[in-house]
C-alpha cells in the first residue's frame, strides 16, 4: 500500500504574501500567506546535504513558477481573464 500524502491547495491572489527570514542563532523560515492560511516552512537545527538539495529544488521551482505565471500574464491568459484585464483565453 502506497503511503498517504497530505495535500494543501492555497488559492493565491494579489493579496497573498511569500517571506524569508533568516536568523543568527537558528534555521531559516519560508511563509507563504493567503487568506486565513499561514504555511511555514521550518527545517531542523542540524541540517543535511537533503535539506541543502530541498532548498535547491524549491528555489528551481519557484523560479520556474514566476516564469509561467509572468508568461501567461504577458499573453493575457486565463486568469486575467477572471480580474477583468486581458484578454481571455
Amino acid at each position: 500500500m502506497a503511503a498517504r500524502k497530505s495535500a494543501l491547495s492555497l488559492p493565491i491572489d494579489a493579496r497573498a504574501t511569500s517571506e524569508f527570514r533568516a536568523f543568527r542563532a537558528r534555521t531559516p523560515l519560508f511563509t507563504v500567506a493567503a487568506g486565513q492560511v499561514l504555511v511555514t516552512l521550518t527545517l531542523p537545527e542540524r541540517l543535511s546535504a537533503g535539506e541543502v538539495e530541498f532548498a535547491r529544488r524549491l528555489a528551481d521551482q519557484a523560479a520556474a513558477y514566476a516564469a509561467e505565471v509572468e508568461r501567461l500574464y504577458r499573453s493575457g491568459s486565463r486568469s486575467s481573464a477572471r480580474s477583468g484585464k486581458g484578454r481571455a483565453a
